[in-house]
This record gives C-alpha cells, structure tokens and sequence, in this order.
C-alpha cells in the first residue's frame, strides 16, 4: 500500500512540486480545500479582529500602514513586516514578542499583535505551498499554532506594562479601565471610588454589564477552524490513497 501511494503521489506531484499548477484545482482533494478554506475564514477573522483592535485601540496602531497590511493579509502574502532597530522582522514569533513587550513603550503595538497572528497562521499551513492532499499540510505545526493561539488569547486578556496598565483594550468596560487608573495610582478600591467613577456616575455604564466577549469570540473561532484542520490533516495511508484517487481525474 505505501508502495503504491508513494508511486502515485510521485507522478501525480510531478511538474508541480511546490507550487500551484494552472489546473491545480483538478488535483486536489476535498479535504485538501476544506483545509485551505480553513486557513482563508482564519485569515478574514484575523482582518474582524484588527478592525475592532485598531477602533479600541486607537492610538496603537499605524494609520498610514494599516490599508498596506490589510491589502497583503487579504492577499495572503508573505512580505508584510516591520523593523525593530533597524532589524527586519520576518518571524511571527518576533513580532509577538514585541506586541507582549513590557518593558519597552512600543508604538503601533496593535500592528505587531495582528501580523504576529497572521504570520502564525501563514507559518502553520505553509501557504505559499501548494497542497494536493489534506496529509500535505504539517500536522504539528497546526497544532503548534493552536497551542500558541490559546497563549495569545489569555496574553491580551490578562498582561499589563509595567505601570499596570493593559496592553490591549479588548474586554474591558470603559468604568473598569477608569477604576484600574484609579486603583494603580492608590493601590486600594472602595465602594466610593467605584460609585464616583465617571461611566458609572453618569449611568452610561453599570457595573452589573457583562464584559465585551466579542474579541474572545473571534479567536475562538480562529482555534475551532485550527482544529478542523487538524482532525482533516491527520489521515492514515488508506485514506490518503482513497483521497488522492478521488482527486486524480485523469490516468498516470
């Protein structure tokens, strides 16, 4: 059976190692595409999440970049980055890291979360190459990708620079942003202090609202499509052949 798959796969992969032949459609599996429409939902929810970033976070991110990136995320290109001194940064794990940077005041912080998340996804399904069969893809690397999105997911949840405040505003209701400033400042939190806060005072905000799960949502999304993948690129040879045989439209 190995023999034989590894014949056929031989032949039918010949001329087009790599890259995406002009018929490449012809060649694929079901379960191949159903992966790679994985990886273009997550992209487009990766776009979602910039949008509500960047309108939270107004101040985080690079307005006159901003269309160049959405332009190579929607592309699905691999040539978007930034400098970090003078350094051209090609890794998503550069680019993470610099987003979670405590130490340091990063500008345009939000610019480095979301292609950090891009380039991520870009590495796990290996997107500039071609694939013909779901088994194609790196099973590992999908899974390295989902584990490293549930580390993102409770970073921009929970981390704050040194002077304790949070690195992104995601979840937050704006009377519990006003009472952090308040409690950073005094170091204690009392029912005056709460009922005085601005938000609050005014009645545009109560502290019985529920916090904003929509940035949650989105990522959640993102790690369900991850897991998708994996449950399709996780074959065993017999269903590899039958896949491929079901894929070649033509003799070898």
């Amino acid at each position: 059976m190995k023999l034989l798959l590894s014949i056929l796969l031989i032949f039918l992969f010949l001329g087009c190692s790599g890259k995406k032949p002009n018929n490449y459609n012809v060649f694929k599996t079901k379960d191949a595409n159903n992966v790679e429409n994985d990886y273009i939902q997550s992209i487009n929810l990766v776009l979602k999440y910039k949008y509500k970033l960047d309108k939270r976070n107004p101040s985080s991110y690079n307005k006159k970049l901003s269309k160049k990136i959405v332009k190579h995320i929607k592309a699905s290109e691999n040539i978007v980055y930034l400098y970090d001194k003078n350094t051209k940064l090609t890794r998503y794990q550069d680019y993470l890291n610099l987003a979670f940077n405590t130490e340091e005041k990063i500008k345009n912080r939000n610019d480095y979360l979301i292609l950090g998340l891009y380039k991520l996804l870009f590495s796990a399904y290996s997107a500039e190459n071609f694939k013909m069969t779901a088994f194609d893809y790196n099973m590992e690397e999908i899974k390295k990708a989902h584990k490293n999105l549930q580390i993102l997911q409770w970073k921009i949840k929970h981390t704050k620079d040194k002077n304790g405040k949070y690195l992104f505003l995601t979840w937050q209701n704006n009377w519990q942003i006003e009472l952090l400033k308040k409690y950073n400042k005094t170091n204690r939190i009392d029912y005056n202090g709460i009922k005085n806060l601005k938000y609050i005072e005014n009645g545009r905000e109560s502290i019985f609202d529920p916090s904003n799960t929509s940035y949650e949502l989105i990522i959640d999304k993102i790690l369900f499509l991850l897991e998708d993948s994996i449950s399709k690129a996780d074959m065993n040879a017999g269903e590899l052949f039958i896949e491929v045989i079901k894929a070649s439209t033509m003799f070898i």
